[in-house]
């Protein structure tokens, strides 16, 4: 007798583990910005990965708080700020600091 996972993967539907990957792989395309976004709309903490290839935890608070000081920029200072974030590490923990730093005041 099978089980209901091998059940499932014998008649080619997906196993749960599956979709949470795929889930997973959804919310980390895309620039950090919008990662941060859907971070913060799903209220539940992710890993946020840059271009450099390295990933970060986020929580939804920071998430709001580094989206909140984006949106007040100005253009030509987002384009500056997306591009340091998308970066490197360095470059994202830096608006980190800054974002903490300007939600506090």
């Amino acid at each position: 007798m099978k089980t209901f996972k091998e059940f499932r993967e014998s008649i080619g539907y997906s196993t749960k583990l599956e979709v949470v990957e795929r889930e997973k792989i959804e919310i980390f395309e895309g620039d950090v910005i919008d990662q941060l976004r859907k971070i913060a709309k799903s209220k539940k903490e992710a890993d946020v990965t840059l271009k450099s290839g390295s990933s970060h935890k986020i929580d939804p608070t920071s998430a709001k708080q580094i989206i909140k000081t984006f949106d007040s920029l100005n253009s030509s200072k987002q384009k500056k700020v997306r591009k340091d974030m998308n970066k490197d590490t360095k470059g994202f923990m830096t608006i980190m600091d800054f974002a903490q730093e300007n939600a506090q005041r």
